[in-house]
């Protein structure tokens, strides 16, 4: 369940034309770079991309869907939903895409309890500098809301990162620039004053079209990827972002 936002913050206003005008930054932000961390998950927060493949590969085996890895790795950060269609209309197969996601998700979070995951490096530190600041730390993902769950829980950050946008929450996906206005809308922070955090291409053109500073954490995908997708700065290790 997602926390409501802070009472201190103000509500966001509805224009006339349908576009969301964000009242001013409280004065407690003012003098801060940024009011909102919005964190991607899977491949920018946790190291999940590997067995994503897997559990990808082992899925379209059972169903006698052909896959290459190119095709899995140019899934990365556009949800499983996108994917399956992509391959059933290249290769000329009928089924349903939903099913096999939630087939697919199944298998993926049996991985996950019994392998575990690992985080990525300086997550841990990433949010405790921005709880001490006082800046809000809410993750963004193409993950479905059961998968983004399990994924916090098995590596302790649901106490920390409870709050989120998932798959189920927007019509339009990543690229698109609506999950990352729908979290900004949520904590009334004003795009702008908004850093997002992620490792692919399609995350970056999201959080560049909804008006937020993006850095580029390069993880299964090049850095030269994250760049050509207008990523304002490239990160080597999350120790390297000044809040």
């Amino acid at each position: 369940r997602q926390n409501p936002p802070p009472r201190s913050l103000p509500t966001p206003r509805d224009h006339s034309l349908g576009v969301v005008v964000f009242a001013l930054l409280p004065p407690r932000f003012h003098g801060m770079r940024y009011a909102a961390l919005l964190l991607d998950l899977d491949g920018t927060l946790v190291d999940s991309e590997p067995l994503h493949f897997a559990a990808h590969k082992r899925f379209l085996a059972s169903v006698g869907m052909p896959v290459t890895q190119e095709d899995v790795v140019g899934n990365v950060g556009k949800g499983d939903g996108v994917f399956y269609r992509y391959l059933m209309a290249k290769n000329g197969i009928t089924g349903d895409p939903d099913a096999w996601v939630e087939r697919k998700t199944e298998l993926l979070m049996a991985m996950y309890r019994t392998e575990g995951l690992a985080l990525r490096p300086g997550v841990q530190g990433l949010l405790e500098r921005a709880a001490a600041r006082g800046i809000f730390a809410y993750v963004v993902t193409s993950a479905e809301q059961r998968l983004a769950r399990l994924t916090l829980e098995v590596t302790g950050l649901f106490p920390r990162l409870s709050a989120r946008v998932c798959y189920e929450d927007v019509a339009k996906h990543k690229p698109a620039p609506d999950p990352y206005l729908l979290a900004a809308t949520r904590l009334s922070v004003p795009p702008e004053h908004c850093l997002v955090i992620e490792d692919s291409p399609s995350g970056v053109r999201a959080g560049k079209a909804a008006g937020c500073t993006v850095f580029g954490y390069p993880g299964v995908l090049p850095p030269e990827a994250l760049s050509a997708a207008g990523a304002d700065r490239l990160l080597d290790h999350l120790d390297q972002v000044d809040l």
